[in-house]
C-alpha cells in the first residue's frame, strides 16, 4: 500500500492537509503504508493515475483518489478495523465538514499561507505555483503576504464553534475521534509544516486538542516539524 504525498524543498516532511486526513484515517484502521513523496509538477506525470492531486492511495492494483474517497474505500475495504467514521451518523457529520470547511476554514487559512508556501517549495515548483495560486487569488502572493494577519484573524473567528464544542467533549467526533478530527487535524499540519504563524492560543480548547491530536497512534502528527 502506498500513499502519494505533496512535499518541498525537504523531500520528508509532507505538508498537505488532504493527504494528513488520509494518513490519519490509515493509522486509525491500523494500515502499514509506504510514503511516496512528489513536489507539485510531478503529480501530473505520475503513470499509474491520471490525477492531478494527492493525496492518491494505491492498494491491490487500484490507484484511488481525493482524500473523502480514500476515507470511504478504506472504512469499506477494513471493515474489521476500527471505524473511521462511527456509524451513518458520523459519516454523514464528517461529509457535511468536508464540505463547509472549504470555504469558512480552508480558504482564509490558504490566504494566511501562499507566501509561506511558496518560500518553501522546490525551485522547479515555482513558476508553477506562482502563476496557478496568483490566479485564484486575484493578487500577488506578497500582497498575500502584506494582508495574511488579517486572514488568519478570519480564520481564527471561524473557530468560535469548534472551540465551544471541545469545551464540553474531548474530539469533534465525541469522545474518540473521528474523521471529522482528522480532517480540521490537517488544517493544522499544513500550517506547522510551513510556516510560522500561531493558529491558536494556549487557552484554546483547539490548543489542547491538537496537542492530544499529536500523541495519536504513537504520535504520527509530530513527525512534521514546526518551522522555526
Amino acid at each position: 500500500m502506498k500513499l502519494y504525498e505533496l512535499v518541498g524543498k525537504d523531500k520528508t516532511q509532507g505538508f498537505s492537509p488532504y493527504v494528513w486526513r488520509s494518513r490519519m484515517a490509515l493509522a486509525h484502521k491500523g494500515l502499514d503504508v509506504e510514503m511516496v513523496p512528489l513536489i507539485f509538477t510531478e503529480i501530473p506525470k505520475l503513470t499509474v493515475t491520471d490525477s492531478k492531486t494527492v493525496p492518491i492511495l494505491e492498494h491491490d492494483g487500484k490507484c484511488i483518489s481525493d482524500s473523502w474517497t480514500i476515507a470511504c474505500y478504506l472504512e469499506n475495504n477494513f471493515p474489521d478495523s476500527p471505524s473511521i467514521f462511527c456509524g451513518d451518523a458520523g459519516k454523514a457529520y464528517a461529509n457535511f465538514f468536508n464540505y463547509t470547511c472549504f470555504y469558512h476554514l480552508i480558504i482564509p487559512l490558504f490566504q494566511a499561507l501562499a507566501f509561506d508556501i511558496f518560500e518553501g517549495i522546490d525551485e522547479r515548483d515555482r513558476e508553477y505555483f506562482r502563476s496557478s495560486r496568483e490566479g485564484r487569488l486575484g493578487k500577488s502572493l506578497e500582497e498575500t503576504y502584506e494582508t495574511r494577519h488579517k486572514s488568519l484573524a478570519i480564520f481564527q473567528k471561524q473557530l468560535y464553534p469548534y472551540n465551544s464544542t471541545l469545551k464540553i467533549q474531548n474530539f469533534l467526533g465525541g469522545e474518540s475521534q473521528t474523521y471529522v478530527d482528522f480532517i480540521m487535524y490537517g488544517l493544522f499540519q499544513w500550517a506547522k509544516g510551513v510556516s510560522t504563524l500561531q493558529l491558536l492560543s494556549t487557552d484554546d480548547p483547539l490548543y489542547e486538542w491538537r496537542n492530544r491530536m499529536d500523541e495519536l497512534y504513537g504520535g504520527l502528527g509530530k513527525v512534521i516539524r514546526s518551522k522555526k
